[in-house]
This record gives C-alpha cells, sequence and structure tokens, in this order.
C-alpha cells in the first residue's frame, strides 16, 4: 500500500511540475501588454522674432521664466518671457538695469538695440522633451550677435536645437 501511495503523490508532483512548465513557457511566449505612458504635462513656451541691425534676425522658443541672452560686440542682454494678463512681457537685464517690455505681435523697438515681435504667445511643449534637450544651444546671426536659448534658437545664420524644433524663416516684419 506505500508502494502505491508513493507512485501516486511521485505522479502527481512530476505531473504538476510538467504543468508549471508548461504554463510558464506559455506564459513567456504571449507579450506583456505595455505600460501605460504617464503623462507628465507640458511646459508653456513662447515663440519671439528678434530683429538685429541690418534685416539680421532671430527665432527663439523659450520656455516661460527662464532666460536667454543676446550677445553683441561684448555687450550681453539677459530676456525673460513672461506671461501676464494674457500678454507677453520681457524682462530686460543689462549690466546697468533690468527693464520690462511688454511686447504683442506687433514689432517693439527696444532703446535702438532690437526689436521683439511675439510669433506664438501660448505655445506648449511637451515637458519631457524639453527636459531630455537639457541643454543650452547658441546660434550666430550673420552679424555676429550670438543668441543663446534652452529650447531652440534659429538665425538667418544657423539653428540649434533638438529635431522637433521649428525653425520657419521669417516673412516680412510688421513694423
Amino acid at each position: 500500500m506505500f508502494k502505491i501511495h508513493r507512485i501516486v503523490k511521485g505522479s502527481a508532483i512530476t505531473l504538476l511540475a510538467a504543468l508549471g512548465f508548461i504554463m510558464i513557457v506559455w506564459a513567456h511566449g504571449r507579450s506583456a501588454p505595455q505600460p501605460a505612458r504617464v503623462e507628465t504635462g507640458s511646459v508653456k513656451a513662447v515663440q519671439l522674432r528678434i530683429t538685429l541691425d541690418g534685416g539680421h534676425w532671430a527665432n527663439v522658443t523659450q520656455v516661460v521664466g527662464t532666460a536667454f541672452t543676446i550677445e553683441r560686440d561684448g555687450k550681453k542682454l539677459t530676456l525673460t518671457p513672461y506671461i501676464r494678463d494674457g500678454k507677453v512681457e520681457l524682462q530686460i537685464a543689462t549690466t546697468e538695469a533690468v527693464t520690462t517690455l511688454q511686447v504683442g505681435g506687433r514689432l517693439m523697438k527696444f532703446e535702438n538695440a532690437f526689436g521683439v515681435q511675439v510669433l506664438n504667445a501660448s505655445k506648449s511643449l511637451p515637458a519631457d522633451l524639453v527636459e531630455a534637450s537639457g541643454f543650452t544651444c547658441c546660434a550666430r546671426a550673420c552679424d555676429g550677435t550670438l543668441v543663446c536659448g534652452a529650447v531652440c534658437v534659429c538665425t538667418d545664420c544657423s539653428r540649434c536645437g533638438p529635431n522637433w524644433c521649428d525653425c520657419a524663416i521669417p516673412g516680412p516684419l510688421d513694423e
């Protein structure tokens, strides 16, 4: 009787082990469901057109609240775009002072140094793409002006930024 019990018990264990192995192989062969993509949100950005002397230009896409720079002839301006009451404000810092300039769709001049026009005040960029780009890019205009930003910079002579950057050549200026 003990011998039959051992045979039945051994057969049951072997059968369970075989079924377990088959289940593992079967489950491994099935494709696992793709994990749901977690939406990381988006960041607000503005697209600005900077006009320089002699018809030179730069288009800058910049995250709201982060600074970009314009450097020419040893002088450096730091510009930080903000959205206030639905309008774009630029905080412009020089070595001498800090000024705030409200800009819109029309070209606004700043102390004969450059002009600024808003191309898109409600640009929305995926936060994960902006975070992944995570670098400062600089592009030089044909007159030698260096423009550095955190997302996209396009000038009449060069461009920098990730491959998803939209750098459309500007049309005629609205003066």
